[in-house]
Protein backbone atom coordinates (compact mmCIF):
# COMPACT_ATOMS: atom_id res chain seq x y z
CA UNK A 1 0.00 0.00 0.00
CA UNK A 2 1.69 3.11 -1.32
CA UNK A 3 -0.67 5.94 0.08
CA UNK A 4 -3.58 6.11 2.59
CA UNK A 5 -5.84 9.76 2.30
CA UNK A 6 -5.78 11.77 5.47
CA UNK A 7 -9.59 11.20 5.92
CA UNK A 8 -9.23 6.97 6.02
CA UNK A 9 -6.60 7.34 9.02
CA UNK A 10 -9.27 7.40 11.47
CA UNK A 11 -10.82 4.91 10.04
CA UNK A 12 -8.14 2.71 9.34
CA UNK A 13 -7.36 3.05 12.88
CA UNK A 14 -10.19 2.30 14.48
CA UNK A 15 -10.45 -0.97 11.98
CA UNK A 16 -7.14 -1.94 13.02
CA UNK A 17 -7.70 -0.88 17.06
CA UNK A 18 -4.51 1.03 17.11
CA UNK A 19 -3.23 4.99 17.44
CA UNK A 20 -2.24 7.06 14.37
CA UNK A 21 1.40 7.73 14.29
CA UNK A 22 2.93 11.47 13.13
CA UNK A 23 6.18 10.38 12.92
CA UNK A 24 9.00 7.66 12.81
CA UNK A 25 10.22 8.39 16.33
CA UNK A 26 7.53 7.72 18.04
CA UNK A 27 6.63 3.56 16.62
CA UNK A 28 6.68 1.33 19.52
CA UNK A 29 4.56 -2.14 19.44
CA UNK A 30 1.88 -0.93 21.13
CA UNK A 31 1.37 1.81 19.10
CA UNK A 32 1.29 -1.05 16.35
CA UNK A 33 -1.29 -3.40 14.61
CA UNK A 34 -1.07 -6.56 12.75
CA UNK A 35 -2.75 -8.48 9.55
CA UNK A 36 -2.21 -11.38 7.56
CA UNK A 37 -1.87 -9.23 4.36
CA UNK A 38 -2.66 -5.84 3.38
CA UNK A 39 -2.98 -5.44 -0.25
CA UNK A 40 -4.64 -3.03 -3.25
CA UNK A 41 -6.94 -4.76 -4.95
CA UNK A 42 -8.83 -3.63 -8.13
CA UNK A 43 -12.69 -4.31 -8.16
CA UNK A 44 -13.76 -6.54 -10.66
CA UNK A 45 -14.91 -5.25 -13.79
CA UNK A 46 -13.78 -1.91 -13.33
CA UNK A 47 -10.46 0.34 -12.76
CA UNK A 48 -10.98 1.02 -8.96
CA UNK A 49 -8.96 0.12 -6.26
CA UNK A 50 -9.45 -0.81 -2.95
CA UNK A 51 -7.38 -1.06 0.46
CA UNK A 52 -7.84 -5.05 2.23
CA UNK A 53 -6.81 -6.09 5.28
CA UNK A 54 -7.18 -9.56 6.04
CA UNK A 55 -6.36 -11.96 9.26
CA UNK A 56 -6.58 -8.94 11.35
CA UNK A 57 -5.13 -9.55 15.23
CA UNK A 58 -6.87 -7.42 17.23
CA UNK A 59 -9.60 -6.20 14.90
CA UNK A 60 -11.73 -3.08 15.71
CA UNK A 61 -15.44 -2.36 15.43
CA UNK A 62 -15.52 -1.18 12.41
CA UNK A 63 -16.85 -2.35 9.37
CA UNK A 64 -16.99 -1.38 5.21
CA UNK A 65 -19.79 -1.12 2.68
CA UNK A 66 -19.36 -1.06 -0.73
CA UNK A 67 -21.40 0.11 -3.08
CA UNK A 68 -21.60 -0.08 -6.73
CA UNK A 69 -24.24 1.46 -8.95
CA UNK A 70 -24.87 2.11 -12.68
CA UNK A 71 -24.99 6.10 -11.99
CA UNK A 72 -24.58 8.54 -9.77
CA UNK A 73 -27.75 9.15 -8.48
CA UNK A 74 -28.48 5.44 -7.90
CA UNK A 75 -25.69 4.96 -5.46
CA UNK A 76 -26.45 8.36 -3.83
CA UNK A 77 -30.40 6.97 -3.61
CA UNK A 78 -28.25 3.27 -2.31
CA UNK A 79 -26.42 5.37 0.28
CA UNK A 80 -29.39 7.27 1.65
CA UNK A 81 -31.22 3.33 2.26
CA UNK A 82 -27.91 2.30 4.10
CA UNK A 83 -27.65 5.47 6.32
CA UNK A 84 -31.79 5.55 7.24
CA UNK A 85 -31.10 1.78 8.10
CA UNK A 86 -27.68 2.52 10.26
CA UNK A 87 -30.10 5.04 11.64
CA UNK A 88 -33.30 2.92 12.40
CA UNK A 89 -30.31 0.20 14.17
CA UNK A 90 -28.76 2.99 16.07
CA UNK A 91 -31.96 4.43 17.64
CA UNK A 92 -32.94 0.49 18.21
CA UNK A 93 -30.12 0.05 20.58
CA UNK A 94 -30.51 3.02 22.34
CA UNK A 95 -34.59 2.58 22.88
CA UNK A 96 -35.82 -0.59 22.52
CA UNK A 97 -39.45 0.12 20.84
CA UNK A 98 -40.12 1.33 17.90
CA UNK A 99 -43.74 2.23 16.01
CA UNK A 100 -43.73 2.10 12.22
CA UNK A 101 -44.74 4.98 10.33
CA UNK A 102 -46.68 6.04 7.23
CA UNK A 103 -49.87 5.38 9.30
CA UNK A 104 -49.10 1.58 10.20
CA UNK A 105 -50.44 2.52 13.85
CA UNK A 106 -53.85 3.09 12.30
CA UNK A 107 -53.92 0.10 9.70
CA UNK A 108 -56.14 -2.64 11.12
CA UNK A 109 -55.50 -6.40 10.00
Amino acid sequence: VTDIERTEVDFICRTLNVQPIAHIDHFSPEKMGSCGLAQEVTIAGSTSKVVKFTNIVNMGQTITILMRGSNRMVLDEADRSVHDALCVVRSLVKKRFMIGGGGAPEAEC
